[in-house]
């Protein structure tokens, strides 16, 4: 799998329903980063790490799943209202934010151990999110799962996510460069809103080889 060719056929399905994907997962991350800097406000940043992982946990499942789903329909041919779409998304919410959980649990003790472990676990964990919202896998099947599709393509997953996290990264390290010690909080919620909307590409782009793989996968 190459992974321009898959950037490029994402980036065409990205930008072509931007509009219905902003209408399904921008109102929770416009909140999800309103209540990031509650948070800050009133426990300080230092104290607020935890919360702010917390937080995270609870928003996440439900954009992520809403964009899975609607990817998914829309590759089947299918046109499903935002109600329903998001209706499908609250019914896996909570096992999502499970796995959601314990994903963020073994990427930080990865990262404790050294930052190549965290990047592996990443990585390996790509597809459970796929698994667990549309075939109904329980979070720690998704895991176990995951880590075999994932198997041979470690390589072209980090490539995809670098290729396009990279450029956000630095647009990020220029802003926050541009705000200053102490951000504006509105700057700051808009800024965290940007990142986590194009954040949803990566998203796009691992369901599209989550579906290659379990097609070979089928085939074989």
């Amino acid at each position: 799998m190459n992974p321009f060719e898959l950037l490029r056929a994402s980036w065409f399905f990205f930008s072509r329903n931007a509009g219905e994907i902003a209408l399904l997962c921008l109102p929770a991350i416009l909140t999800e980063a309103i209540a990031q800097q509650g948070l800050i406000a009133w426990l300080g940043a230092d104290k607020s790490q935890g919360a702010s992982i917390i937080v995270s946990m609870l928003f996440y499942p439900l954009y992520v799943g809403a964009l899975i789903i609607f990817v998914d329909s829309r590759s089947h041919h299918i046109r499903l209202k935002p109600r329903q779409v998001l209706e499908m998304a609250l019914f896996r919410w909570p096992t999502f934010a499970v796995l959601a959980a314990i994903s963020t649990l073994l990427i930080m003790v990865g990262v404790w151990m050294l930052i190549i472990p965290g990047v592996y676990v990443m990585i390996k964990l790509a597809f459970a999110e796929y698994l667990l919202v549309l075939e109904g896998k329980p979070p720690l099947d998704a895991i176990k799962e995951s880590f075999a599709l994932t198997r041979g393509h470690f390589w072209t997953i980090l490539a995809c996510v670098l290729l396009v996290m990279g450029p956000i990264w630095l647009v990020d390290w220029f802003a926050y460069r541009e705000l200053g010690e102490h951000p504006d909080p509105v700057g700051t919620v808009v800024l965290e809103s940007f990142n986590s909307f194009f954040q949803l590409f990566v998203s796009i782009a691992l369901y599209r080889m989550f579906t290659l793989v379990t097609e070979r996968a089928t085939e074989q």
